[in-house]
């Protein structure tokens, strides 16, 4: 009984299969062992450097304030920087971190930091993203390294606005979602908007009025405290570091342009991007418009830190769920530093690799919907050809 001959891999399926293999490799290496040993690097180096969560330690004081019955807000002789560790936000965000206080401050912020580890990893599998390899490249992203440094809200607020859209069209978890940040932080205010014109109307009377409730809610249990002198906190706020930013208007005052004529140069951009918001929503853009309704956070927003960008990951996840061009765009604010103070250079590169990133998604988006459309096409003309026949 003889075996038959196997015939042997020519030399274009060899040079195919090599191809495969280094690719797999260059996978695991730059998706998975290099996102993890930097997030370890990340880790170790702000516990050596005690900048644990940074930007979680006001919340963490204002919490014992609270307890101790006395107002987390600063006095007005207290500076707005970095060093005085001064709280500016709603009641709300010094509420949330009360439990917190049971462990030390650095450990606390360790446990913050890992937390947000995993809200990174949350919002792309919110959106549907099962291409493992884009779990891996978001944590390459400096805007989502930032966010977990410095313990922010942003990541929080990126998995928020993945809620809204995979529950867009259910009343309670879309309305909540959206109206918890709004109490939180007046931030991601234009996906509002981005309910109205896209006929959810319930969803966004229901979404401003949990926000306002619980905004008044946790200003109540507080006593409202700061509730008055609260807008002109954020007045000096704007004042101290908003010239740091990474915003148009910034960019243009770096340019040369008067500050006037910078500011409004930004709001009419800021506007038109809502406009577009509106348009693209009225035309039953659903996708597009909540992109561009995140753009418009971003864009009218007065004071924007480099972690600000992790909502990036939001547009990404939902215009390309697989790996492709999309998810290496972020890498290109790699030059932008994550501490603030960005020269005028690096604030207008951060903003085009934004900018890029959202026109590369809404590109995406538009192709897809157009394919979409085409095949429904078809589908209805060969149904009625086979109809015809029968």
């Amino acid at each position: 009984m003889s075996a038959e001959a196997v015939p042997a891999p020519s030399g274009h399926d060899q040079h195919a299969l090599r191809r495969e293999r280094i690719a797999w490799l260059a996978s695991i290496a730059f998706c998975g062992v290099l996102p993890a040993l930097i997030v370890a690097a990340l880790f170790v180096s702000t516990v050596q450097d005690d900048t644990v969560a940074f930007d979680f330690r006001p919340f963490y004081r204002a919490a014992g304030a609270i307890l101790g019955g006395t107002t987390p807000y600063p006095g007005e002789d207290v500076p707005l920087n970095a060093r005085s560790g001064a709280y500016v936000y709603p009641p709300l965000g010094g509420l949330v971190a009360i439990p917190f206080r049971v462990l030390p401050l650095e450990l606390a912020g360790l446990v913050v930091m890992a937390l947000l580890v995993a809200a990174a990893a949350a919002v792309p599998f919110v959106l549907g993203v099962r291409d493992w390899r884009c779990y891996g490249l978001l944590f390459l992203w400096p805007p989502v390294l930032s966010a977990i440094q410095t313990g922010n809200v942003t990541l929080w607020f990126a998995l928020a606005a993945a809620l809204a859209w995979r529950f867009r069209d259910r009343l309670l978890p879309v309305s909540a979602s959206i109206g918890v940040t709004l109490a939180a932080k007046f931030f991601l205010w234009p996906l509002v908007v981005w309910l109205a014109v896209t006929r959810r109307v319930r969803s966004a009377i229901a979404a401003t009025v949990i926000g306002a409730g619980t905004l008044l809610a946790s200003w109540a249990v507080i006593g409202f405290a700061g509730f008055v002198e609260y807008p002109d906190l954020l007045r000096r706020l704007e004042d101290t570091v908003g010239h740091d930013s990474y915003t148009v208007h910034v960019a243009l005052v770096g340019a040369g342009l008067p500050t006037t004529v910078a500011r409004a140069c930004w709001l009419i951009l800021g506007l038109l991007v809502l406009v577009a918001v509106v348009v693209s929503g009225r035309r039953g853009d659903d996708k597009g418009s909540f992109i561009l309704a995140i753009a418009a956070a971003l864009a009218l927003t007065p004071i924007v830190w480099l972690h600000y960008f992790a909502l990036l990951l939001v547009v990404v996840a939902l215009a390309q769920p697989r790996l492709g061009v999309l998810w290496f765009l972020p890498l290109g604010m790699a030059l932008a530093p994550g501490s603030g103070h960005p020269t005028p250079w690096q604030t207008a590169s951060t903003l085009a690799v934004a900018a890029l990133t959202i026109a590369f998604a809404l590109r995406v988006v538009h192709r897809d919907r157009r394919e979409t459309a085409w095949l429904a096409i078809e589908s209805r003309a060969s149904g009625a050809a086979q109809s015809g026949r029968a």
